[in-house]
């Protein structure tokens, strides 16, 4: 998965301090728990991902650099001859980012910042999932001293950023051409005092102008006329620009209510940071350019009502997780909230909200809802129509399925123990299959068929599972502590690579508890100076088991969120898919994040596209009005164990594989190829024509052997070791990278459509895909015969000749995204419903849902057609088949999460 992270840092240590009153030591050198304070944030800055640093430094230079020297190699410093404040500083630095001709992203902070970890981490994702030119991180406002006024547009984006002093400053202004305009006399004495509050002599020559020379130098007292030359309109007040892009006045009063601070932590693109620094000036209360104006800078740059550059506030509400010092009193708050934090003095407490209470109080709240809907409580059902539907029968039998849970629970803990109650959907990828762990889009949402978590905090390490199902899942224990103990710690690929969870995966094959365990243990692997508190988990779900709805992840996602919040840990959503991606794992697939994206982002009533490495979700459109998608289950298990994970690996290998041979064949693209989603067009900046050239130099089937031979020099055991050799040997490279091209060019136009409502060209993208999983088709009577899409030399050319051929028809049929390429992962059965549903009449499109092996299928029907479906399907597929009919009718409802946790209702 990777982090997302800044290459470099810029770090401002030039300034004197004064404030510590130490001749002997720099305020960035002082120690916090022993370590001084810019070494201690270095390694907070590496741990999350950043690898080289330029620290500016001025006052005490040399003392800044022998410390950071002992303890950290490859800094860079650049010395800023001139204090000439933190612009000036950041100038010095971008400076040598320039010298280096470093061009992306870089996060500026000044020396003295304590942050934790998690803070940079969301500030990260924030700025690369939004796409962002600035994100910078806010805090409440303590004191009316805080140094700035962060300023928001009504629908919370960024306006800019106004310093206290230019808001004094503004003030004072104001007040005294106020009364000069209502010819009220002002003594000098007065004027003296008004600004003597705030500003000492020095500071207030520059913010005052021949103002203070009147009366502090040449001690007279000025006449109101002389008042209203000096003080002119424009220095009363502030202007900005709306959205419209119209002038926006604003009172001085009006910019000090904001209640955000500015915290001085900034992560820029460079371009856009050079962007500001150029346009800064010293027209301000201290007389010094300041590096937050870069806030309104960028964030009031446009075009009329276009801005050049998105710029986002990350607001932090914990003061101890954003903390500087100016004088030893704040240095002594800091250590001592690192000393407690050592010694374990701040500990998470069990969840004191609505969302924890007794058993029997939330029995009591479900069953008057049941009874008597909103009247029974408000806030309740309101949050059930949030996350299901209007349709108060939808809402009652999701109250059934909870009320059913608790019973249990009651039973097993007693009615007066608190629990919390966790919720995680099943899910469908409506396009995008086998490709998000190459970096393609998946267009997700989330069904109305979900995994219900009680969950009871424990005092100890231990981890009760119960089940409502107890014959298929049995009762299952374990200690995190013992789970860890003999475990690598390195790393977590290092973790799921040896040899002793490839064992435990082995022995326990699929067992439920296996998903929980994945669970817990990425999270206790990722905030690993803290031991994990316990729970008690009692399971219930409706999620079609081994049926391609992702049974297994919601169980993984739900016991995630079940361990973040009985733990009170700081996560963040996007953080918490990829960490439950790459637990999942330790089950022993090696599969993306997209179901865990699903699950956790699902919105109601909602398509979710998103994009990995990095990880973002690039739009949220509706599903389309009157269509239903129709989930039927095959009952066919996909199991992902033995040799279901065998087959999904060594798809996974295929597509790897064939990314080392396209960088070696087409050394020239090198630099360009990350993920497989890179080779497109737009990247490598190509005709289509020459993708299928590309695709002409991949074999069609390789033997390990010769891929060997091909690939030698590099270490491809590991893509061979995560399944064993397929019994014919075959490695069907070119096939299965036509498939992740193609799909990933289907999962990216898809969302379009969704938004135009084409819905008859959504079906035929979803019978195309499903043609690449395809493994049967049918003759007239009936009959199977083993089905393979083209992937020949002879079908490639003939694209590229169609491409070439200037005959519209021919160009549009040879486009990427109506060619199936060949996956292989459905099942004759699935084939045949397909198919029956395809020949439905009012049908728009049918595929395999889920990695395939088994499992369901999907169609996109509207919703006056379901009855034909059903009937259609019952009589050729269930009733010959002899299976169950299983068909189950979705649309989106929310994602995971603690049930009436933050919510924004009241009873």
């Amino acid at each position: 998965m990777g982090k997302r992270a800044p290459k470099y840092s810029i770090i401002l240590a030039a300034g004197k301090g004064t404030r510590m009153q130490s001749a002997a030591l720099h305020k960035v050198c002082f120690p916090i728990d022993g370590q001084p304070a810019i070494n201690r944030n270095l390694e907070v800055y590496k741990e999350c991902g950043i690898n080289s640093h330029i620290v500016v430094v001025g006052s005490q230079a040399g003392q800044v650099v022998e410390t950071v020297g002992r303890e950290h190699e490859g800094v860079i410093f650049v010395y800023q001859a001139e204090q000439s404040g933190t612009a000036h500083a950041a100038r010095q630095g971008a400076g040598a980012l320039a010298l280096l001709d470093e061009q992306g992203e870089v996060l500026v902070v000044a020396g003295d910042r304590v942050i934790e970890p998690v803070v940079l981490e969301k500030l990260f994702d924030l700025f690369y999932s939004s796409k962002c030119d600035l994100a910078f991180l806010t805090g409440p406002k303590k004191r009316p001293t805080d140094p700035g006024r962060v300023l928001l547009y009504s629908d919370g984006s960024v306006m800019g950023n106004v310093e206290v002093r230019d808001v004094l400053q503004r003030c004072i202004y104001a007040q005294i051409r106020d009364s000069a305009e209502q010819g009220v006399s002002i003594s000098r004495d007065d004027i003296l005092k008004t600004i003597r509050k705030d500003f000492s002599d020095k500071k207030a020559a520059l913010a005052f102008g021949e103002l203070w020379q009147a009366v502090a130098v040449e001690n007279r007292e000025p006449l109101s006329g002389e008042l209203l030359s000096w003080i002119k309109p424009e220095m009363t007040r502030f202007e900005f620009s709306d959205q419209a892009g119209k002038v926006l006045m604003l009172s001085p009063q009006e910019v000090d209510a904001s209640p955000l601070n500015n915290s001085s932590v900034y992560l820029v693109k460079t371009a856009a940071l050079n962007y500001a620094l150029s346009r800064l000036n010293r027209n301000n209360a201290q007389g010094e350019e300041y590096l937050p104006d870069m806030i309104t800078i960028l964030a009031q740059a446009g075009q009329g009502s276009k801005p050049l550059f998105r710029v986002q506030a990350l607001h932090v509400d914990n003061p101890n997780y954003i903390m500087a010092f100016n004088d030893p009193a704040e240095l002594l708050e800091i250590e001592t909230y690192v000393q407690a934090k050592k010694k374990g003095q701040i500990v998470a407490e069990v969840d004191g909200s609505d969302a924890s209470r007794t058993i029997a109080d939330w029995l009591e709240s479900f069953q008057k809802s049941g009874q008597h809907g909103i009247k029974g409580n408000r806030r309740l059902w309101q949050e059930l129509a949030g996350l299901y539907s209007d349709n108060p029968e939808v809402i009652r039998e999701r109250i059934q399925s909870f009320i059913e849970l608790l019973n249990y629970s009651k039973d097993r803990l007693g009615p007066e123990e608190k629990v919390l109650l966790v919720r995680s959907p099943g899910r469908v990828n409506m396009l995008g299959r086998h490709v998000d762990h190459q970096g393609g889009h998946c267009n997700l949402m989330t069904i109305g068929y979900e995994t219900l978590l009680a969950v009871h905090p424990r005092s100890d390490d231990q981890v009760w599972l119960y089940n409502l199902d107890k014959e298929r899942f049995p009762e299952r224990n374990f200690s995190i502590g013992e789970l860890v103990a003999d475990l690598p710690w390195d790393d977590w690929i290092s973790l799921v690579n040896s040899e002793k969870v490839s064992r435990l995966a082995h022995s326990y094959g699929g067992d439920w508890a296996q998903y929980v365990k994945a669970a817990v243990l990425r999270l206790q692997k990722k905030f690993v100076t803290r031991g994990l508190r316990g729970a008690d988990l009692i399971v219930a779900g409706n999620i079609p088991v081994a049926a391609g709805l992702s049974s297994s992840s919601a169980l993984v996602v739900g016991a995630a969120e079940a361990m973040v919040a009985v733990n009170k840990l700081d996560t963040f959503p996007n953080q918490l898919v990829d960490l439950c991606g790459e637990g999942e794992w330790f089950v022993g697939t090696r599969g993306g994040s997209a179901d865990h994206a699903a699950i956790k982002l699902g919105q109601r009533g909602k398509v979710v596209k998103v994009t990995f490495f990095d990880f973002a979700v690039e739009k949220i459109v509706p599903f389309p009005r009157d269509y239903v998608l129709a989930v039927c289950d095959s009952g066919i298990k996909a199991q992902k164990s033995a040799n279901a994970k065998d087959q999904f690996n060594h798809r996974v290998a295929c597509y790897r594989i064939g990314l080392r041979l396209i960088r070696k064949i087409f050394p020239q693209y090198d630099h360009l190829l990350h993920h497989l989603r890179d080779v497109n067009i737009r990247t490598l900046g190509v005709p289509l024509s020459w993708i299928y050239k590309i695709l002409l130099r991949l074999p069609e089937q390789a033997s390990r052997g010769e891929l060997r031979s091909s690939l030698a020099g590099e270490e491809l055991e590991v893509f061979f070791k995560t399944h064993k050799e397929p019994e014919d040997g075959i490695y069907p490279i070119r096939g299965v990278v036509l498939f992740g091209l193609a799909e990933c060019e289907r999962s990216r136009l898809f969302s379009e459509l969704l938004e135009k409502e084409e819905v008859e060209e959504i079906g035929r993208l979803m019978s195309v895909s499903h043609n690449g999983d395809r493994v049967a088709s049918f003759d007239s009577m009936g009959k199977a015969r083993n089905y393979c899409s083209p992937t020949s030399n002879g079908y490639l050319l003939d694209l590229i000749e169609d491409l070439e051929s200037g005959d519209p028809e021919r160009v549009m049929r040879a486009q990427l995204q109506w060619q199936p390429g060949a996956y292989g992962c459905s099942v004759p059965e699935i084939d045949k419903m397909v198919d029956i549903a395809l020949a439905t009449d009012g049908i728009v499109g049918a595929q395999l849902a889920g990695a395939g092996l088994g499992g369901c299928m999907m169609v996109l029907a509207h919703k006056d057609q379901v009855t034909a479906l059903a009937g259609s399907l019952t009589d050729h597929y269930y009733r010959p088949y002899d299976k169950p009919v299983s068909i189950m009718l979705c649309k989106p409802i929310s994602g995971s999460g603690v049930l009436l946790k933050n919510s924004g209702y009241s009873d």
